[in-house]
């Protein structure tokens, strides 16, 4: 069954001499917002580098009625309808990125909350295909008995938490670092007094993260 994403894309040429950049970043936003989310974190990453980045920014499968913003899958339902909507947006998403002007990209994922966990179930189920993951605050209900050995593949992640984050439970913070520590690739980052949300020092940390996964 085919699925129809919305999304804003932009893509730069990756040999453009000094401003050449070949990493594509593949972005989901969390609950309740929208593709422009992540647009704005990945140009504050990009800001004062003279580079523009390359990035497809999707915009969550269901709109929100009256209030606005979209999401992935419907706050507390359970882990089969949570896993079946990430599995039908990642099986669109690695079907449209097998293109040849794709190819030679190198492919990152960057997900908040809700989008951090699609990005981290599109790893799971599509473990050849993204270079890095990038998994900010993502939420991790159901992965408790999840065997992070089962995580093939040799994509690098990078986990960030606030340790005032009481929107993600501490437990499924603590299984989120144990799944992802299992593989042997994760980088892990709290940041002290930041609740749900994005602050300048995660914005830091990620610039440096990325200067080892491509240029």
């Amino acid at each position: 069954m085919s699925m129809r994403l919305k999304m804003v894309c932009q893509v730069n040429d990756p040999h453009d001499g000094d401003r050449s950049d070949d990493r594509l970043f593949v972005m989901f936003h969390g609950y309740g917002n929208d593709e422009h989310e992540m647009i704005r974190i990945i140009d504050a990453v990009y800001a004062g580098t003279g580079r523009g980045p390359s990035y497809l920014s999707f915009h969550g499968t269901t709109d929100r009625a009256y209030m606005g913003g979209a999401y992935w899958y419907p706050d507390g339902c359970g882990v089969d309808e949570r896993r079946t909507a990430c599995s039908a947006v990642g099986d669109a998403v690695v079907s449209l990125l097998d293109s040849p002007m794709f190819a030679t990209r190198r492919k990152i994922l960057v997900g908040f909350s809700q989008g951090g966990y699609l990005s981290y179930r599109l790893v799971r189920e599509h473990p050849h295909v993204f270079d890095a993951a990038i998994l900010m605050s993502p939420s991790f209900k159901g992965e408790e008995k999840t065997d992070g050995t089962g995580i093939a593949g040799d994509t690098r992640f990078l986990l960030l938490y606030g340790s005032e984050d009481h929107t993600i439970p501490f437990d499924d913070q603590r299984a989120a670092h144990r799944v992802l520590d299992a593989t042997g690739r994760l980088e892990s980052r709290e940041y002290a007094g930041m609740g749900h949300a994005v602050g300048d020092m995660e914005i830091a940390d990620i610039r440096a993260f990325l200067s080892s996964v491509g240029h």
